[in-house]
């Protein structure tokens, strides 16, 4: 029994230092490989067939020499091409600019002395309105609604603001169909200048104003104020806003719209000067027609 014990350790223990000798040779030239990479790569040029095919994946270099004035050259199809002009204008970003452009340059508007000139003055205004919302119900309840809401513009923004509204509205009478049509497509569509983008009002911050010119007295005391076609394309525009949020669920303070289109439907009628008149009437039966429905 010990001879055979021996002989099996023995055999054993030839087995491991057989097994441990393989392990190290394997060991040994995998890593007497890696350390000759570094020194194959740094020494050995690149063959002519690896040069070619590396040339054709690259795009050409300002040390090559270029090809002489007047001779035509293709373009290679493995270069990647990166358009030199820049990306498309929307229609509503260049009529936003165009619009500020030209303020800058009227006489009514350059007296003003304005800082940055009137985009700049847009942005601060837009900041203003944002920060401090009317309440668009409540008066007949809280009086203390009604008298925020008839002093709400005059306290939300200084007289410079108030200024340039008022000389934008007295002579740009004639275009105010266009420009506001203009600022209704930025706002709903999410169209027009990158540079306004983040100031652009969501529909929560807009309804209230929206409510507020339909459903107050102070609102309906500030259109009234103003030039007939102005109240009239404003009490719309601000119709179209509400509705949408009314349609999102969003009216919050419960604004019965329906006898807001009636009225509005009707006085409409007495404008044929208004360029998109038919459009304005289609729109608003289209909105009557949804609050008939839901009744």
């Amino acid at each position: 029994m010990d001879s055979r014990g021996s002989k099996r350790v023995w055999w054993w223990l030839l087995f491991f230092l057989v097994l441990g000798a393989l392990i190290g040779y394997l060991l040994r030239g995998d890593l007497g490989k890696e350390s000759e990479k570094p020194a194959l790569s740094e020494k050995t040029a690149p063959s002519s067939e690896n040069t070619a095919t590396f040339a054709k994946e690259e795009p050409t270099t300002a040390s090559e020499p270029t090809e002489a004035a007047g001779e035509s050259s293709q373009p290679s199809t493995t270069v990647p091409i990166t358009p030199l002009v820049k990306k498309t204008v929307s229609t509503t970003e260049l009529s936003l600019s165009e619009f500020f452009a030209y303020l800058d340059q009227q006489p009514s508007i350059r007296h003003l002395d304005l800082q940055g000139g009137t985009k700049e003055r847009f942005k601060i205004i837009l900041k203003k309105l944002s920060s401090r919302l009317p309440v668009p119900a409540g008066e007949g309840i809280d009086p203390r609604i009604l008298t925020a809401n008839v002093y709400h513009f005059f306290r939300t923004l200084d007289r410079q603001d108030i200024r340039l509204i008022k000389e934008i509205i007295r002579h740009e009478r004639e275009n105010m169909e266009m420009d506001l049509r203009m600022f209704f497509r930025w706002f709903m569509e999410g169209d027009g200048d990158p540079d306004l983008d983040r100031l652009r009002p969501s529909l929560a911050t807009a309804y209230p104003y929206a409510g507020y010119l339909l459903n107050t007295i102070g609102g309906r005391a500030y259109l009234l104020r103003r030039p007939s076609t102005v109240r009239v394309l404003l009490t719309y525009y601000s119709l179209l806003i509400a509705y949408q949020a009314d349609k999102e669920r969003k009216n919050s303070y419960g604004i019965d719209l329906y006898p807001y289109v009636r009225a509005l439907e009707e006085e409409i009628t007495h404008y044929p000067d208004l360029q998109y008149q038919q459009e304005y009437l289609e729109k608003l039966d289209h909105i009557r027609q949804y609050y008939v429905s839901k009744r």
